[in-house]
């Protein structure tokens, strides 16, 4: 706690979190400061975090495990799932593969926004449109544009997820947020997770997010529109989960690497875990070769703009770190990721 308060204050964040684990067992976790700026109901460690495109890996972790049931497979391609489906798919999307989406690999638009449903609002519509029929409306748009890359050039972009989470809707007739309910996270207990903006409306009951106006934190009430990106966006960024949950997810790929983790076979975790051709980034991971101490690791962060949060998972040494605050903060995040490491090095 100690650390972390030196860490909050000197990057001036209105609450910082951190937990790190090794063999599975947690080393050190704790959270400090303050739900809300201003206000005074202060963070606990059980408290909620928005982890925002860290949800990607997670995403691919699902799409993996309904991989081994042959709902869909790691080549299956757009065209396989939409052709019946959409009315038009530009030409180079069609043979775009699940793998490749996950890698960012399939040459889809970065400007998600430009998309005609997104301009018009008819994401964010209160109506009684479904959610499912919403990212299909949103993934029609973006397979109707000109790819602003090649396929297999990697091109990082919200857009892959959007696409692939549609896919994995279309295959299986379920919306992406129960599936993520059932086949993720309630096989590894992560029972304090969910979805959007953590909250209730108008209560102090857990973090807000926080983004900065003028050099000042403006918090965001969770049931503000602007307290997050669009529901629509799911599969590529609205997770939020607690420091204990992050913990099982953590440990799951890490023994997973290790081919002791029932939750998908350890051929399914090394393809995740394996970069595409030509890149550093695998099954929603972005992979280096010497990121903690000279070896190996899988990590990613991730910000909605109003929180900021990363995970680093160090496969060799069997341990792994996650820090997040809520605001827009990636340099209190990182620092604190490389302070978590250092102590885990000097014990």
């Amino acid at each position: 706690s100690a650390v972390l308060e030196t860490a909050r204050a000197g990057h001036n964040v209105p609450a910082l979190a951190a937990v790190i684990i090794e063999d599975g067992m947690i080393i050190e976790m704790a959270a400090v400061g303050v739900r809300v700026i201003d206000e005074p109901e202060l963070v606990t460690d059980s408290d909620q975090w928005h982890v925002g495109s860290i949800s990607k890996s997670m995403t691919s972790t699902l799409a993996a495990i309904l991989i081994e049931r042959r709902v869909l497979d790691w080549d299956t391609t757009i065209g396989d799932v939409f052709l019946n489906r959409l009315a038009n798919i530009h030409d180079q999307y069609k043979n775009v593969r699940v793998e490749q989406l996950m890698a960012h690999t399939g040459g889809l638009v970065t400007d998600i926004t430009r998309a005609p449903s997104f301009q018009a609002g008819d994401l964010n519509d209160t109506s009684m449109i479904p959610m499912t029929e919403k990212r299909l409306m949103w993934t029609a748009d973006l397979l109707l544009m000109a790819p602003e890359a090649g396929v297999g050039t990697h091109l990082y972009s919200n857009a892959n997820y959007i696409v692939l989470g549609a896919m994995l809707e279309q295959l299986t007739g379920e919306q992406w947020e129960d599936l993520m309910n059932r086949e993720l996270f309630a096989p590894l207990g992560m029972i304090d997770s969910g979805f959007g903006a953590p909250g209730v409306p108008g209560m102090r009951t857990q973090p807000w997010g926080h983004r900065n106006v003028g050099g000042t934190w403006q918090a965001l009430d969770p049931g503000d529109i602007e307290a997050d990106n669009t529901q629509a966006i799911g599969p590529a960024g609205t997770v939020h989960s607690t420091l204990r949950d992050i913990t099982a997810y953590m440990a799951a790929h890490l023994n997973g690497a290790r081919g002791i983790d029932d939750l998908l076979l350890a051929s399914s975790f090394e393809q995740l875990h394996t970069p595409q051709p030509g890149t550093n980034y695998g099954g929603g991971w972005v992979v280096n070769a010497g990121g903690w101490a000279a070896t190996p690791i899988i990590w990613h962060n991730g910000s909605n703009g109003r929180w900021f949060a990363e995970l680093v998972v160090a496969k060799d040494r069997n341990a792994a770190v996650f820090v997040a605050t809520n605001s827009n903060s990636r340099a209190a995040v990182e620092d604190m990721i490389n302070v978590m490491i250092s102590r885990f090095e000097a014990r």
